[in-house]
């Protein structure tokens, strides 16, 4: 027989299922409010991949503050450095490679594993928009913060 449903969602744990996924949603939803943020479609992706992270696995090392956070600036400031190297330097398509494999190096180098924080690199590449540096790492801290603070009422649902 397949199962559909995780074997760990039952009548005591379904609370816990429905109420992460809305502070996920709810953190994310507040995100999409900051300045220049919400138009922004791969940091709502990295936004929604770390709420994923941070709220449905908040036991895992990807989900500690100091990865949550640390490897989202680290990539952040990696993709601007790499957003001035195309089409001077590099095509384009080398320096997002380029930029992705150096966020790799050094997220693993600082013990900062998260692997959202890819999208994060990628784009501010493409994009390096200060303002919105500022609203992803506001974001990101409010989610670090708060799963910090009710950790001991969060449970693994992966």
């Amino acid at each position: 027989m397949v199962r559909i449903f995780d074997r760990k969602l039952k009548k005591d744990t379904i609370k816990h299922y429905v109420i992460q996924s809305f502070l996920g949603a709810l953190i994310l939803f507040l995100g999409l409010n900051l300045p220049i943020f919400g138009e922004e479609i791969i940091l709502v992706a990295a936004a929604g991949s770390t709420a994923f992270v941070v709220f449905a696995m908040p036991e895992s090392k990807p989900s500690h503050p100091r990865r949550v956070i640390g490897s989202h600036f680290v990539c952040g400031l990696i993709g601007f450095a790499f957003h001035s190297t195309y089409p001077g330097l590099f095509p384009f398509e080398v320096a997002v490679s380029l930029a992705l494999g150096v966020a790799i190096l050094s997220m693993v180098s600082l013990w900062l594993e998260h692997p959202p924080a890819g999208g994060t690199v990628i784009f501010f590449v493409v994009n390096a928009q200060p303002t919105a540096f500022v609203s992803l790492l506001l974001l990101v801290s409010i989610m670090a913060t708060l799963s910090y603070v009710v950790k001991p009422y969060l449970h693994d649902l992966v």
